[in-house]
């Protein structure tokens, strides 16, 4: 009887299946990323993406119904150092510039050249 019980147990459990998953990237009628889904997919308009593009698509915007990777990188870069002169900023936070020079604690920062 034991037998019976686990082998009707057995026929009953099935397999879970593989959910192929379908990359898409949703945007609107101005090429605008709406949203992003895997699975369970609504209307609308979208692109087929690949992994990576659908993991970083805050990358990306669409241009003409292609996906198209963003440049932000503007490739100038300053180095600024401990100096006498030059930007004031507070003291050990060097982020924060600094109008007016009445704050009590500052330091400065300057350009390496």
């Amino acid at each position: 009887m034991n037998n019976e019980f686990w082998d009707e147990v057995a026929s009953l459990i099935k397999p879970i299946p593989q959910i192929e998953l379908e990359y898409r990237i949703y945007y609107d009628e101005f090429w605008n990323i709406t949203s992003c889904s895997t699975h369970n997919h609504s209307d609308g308009n979208y692109l087929v993406v690949t992994k990576d593009e659908y993991e970083n698509y805050f990358r990306y915007q669409i241009i003409k119904g292609k996906l198209i990777k963003i440049d932000n990188d503007a490739k100038y870069r300053v180095q600024l150092v401990k100096s006498t002169k030059g930007f004031p900023v507070v003291k050990g936070q060097a982020g924060l510039l600094i109008e007016d020079e009445d704050f009590k604690d500052i330091e400065y920062y300057a350009r390496t050249n």
